[in-house]
């Protein structure tokens, strides 16, 4: 059988599926449990989203796979079952070790438009929960992938599970953004590795907390045209930083000593990202102000 095809491997390629839908339901049932299993065991924490799992091996700040996207990406496909198989992967080195066919293979990154290039349907939905310069494992269910097929050595009802790596990320999301920027004064901010820019308003050169402190404080967002989009206050009750998912403020706490503030430039992926809000439209950046009164001792 050829496993190589249009520059990428047959194994992302959807197959015919067919099978009772009774069957199906209990199938699915079983291999999350399986799936869930898995991913306990490597004692890794996981988002699920249209029954795809997703698991960050490394931390991004950057944009969000998204419909239409060109990306970039390295990947090992294998199966869970004990023992693990891979099955496929276009990195050379990987593929030397299972002892898969290095001839028919292209060991070169896999270029695909989202949504439009045809790959697994629990890829193209995982790949959807992935970021650019981010490192991922998408795992999913039978009925994602191949069902009742036997596809090469991937035997039916086989759940899969893919190591990503996403080098590369353009779209029309990214480029509105970077051109917005582009007409922005920032002259007076500082570039954050994260990818936000700060200013500090005040800096009294007291401690900082760490992005995991619990802190009082309060934080003020608006959009570029100065619009409040929320604002929020920790006078009663201690922040832990730890919990916030809304990387700007997390990040912006850190990058602020205690009786101090900081203004901030946010790009979206550390913002409301590609879906945005009611108030913020998709892919925006926003301005975030923050106060630090003081941090909570554990």
């Amino acid at each position: 059988m050829r496993l190589a095809i249009w520059g990428f491997a047959l194994s992302l390629l959807p197959a015919m599926v067919s099978c009772d839908n009774s069957l199906e339901t209990d199938k699915r049932a079983q291999e999350d449990k399986s799936i869930e299993s898995y991913i306990s065991s490597k004692g890794w924490n996981y988002t699920k989203d249209n029954g795809v799992y997703h698991v960050a091996q490394t931390k991004s700040y950057g944009y969000e796979v998204n419909y239409g996207d060109t990306i970039l990406f390295w990947y090992k496909g294998y199966t869970i079952k004990s023992p693990l198989q891979i099955f496929d992967t276009n990195i050379k080195s990987v593929a030397i070790e299972a002892k898969l066919d290095t001839v028919v293979r292209k060991f070169e990154p896999v270029k695909a438009i989202v949504d439009a290039t045809p790959l697994l349907s629990g890829l193209s939905n995982g790949l959807l929960l992935c970021r650019e310069n981010q490192n991922a494992t998408i795992l999913f269910p039978s009925n994602f992938g191949y069902a009742d097929n036997h596809i090469g050595s991937i035997e039916p009802w086989s759940s899969l599970a893919f190591d990503i790596e996403i080098i590369y990320l353009n779209g029309p999301g990214k480029v509105t953004e970077q051109e917005l920027f582009g007409t922005l004064d920032l002259t007076s901010y500082n570039l954050h590795s994260s990818g936000l820019y700060y200013k500090h308003v005040i800096d009294t050169g007291q401690t900082y907390p760490a992005d995991t402190s619990m802190v009082y404080g309060s934080y003020t967002v608006k959009q570029i045209n100065g619009n409040e989009v929320e604002n929020y206050s920790t006078s009663s009750e201690p922040l832990d930083l730890s919990t916030v998912t809304f990387e700007a403020i997390r990040i912006g706490f850190s990058l602020t000593s205690v009786s101090g503030i900081i203004s901030i430039i946010a790009p979206s992926p550390l913002a409301y990202g590609k879906k945005g809000t009611a108030l913020v439209a998709p892919y925006t950046p926003v301005e975030i102000t923050i106060k630090l009164d003081s941090i909570k001792t554990r």
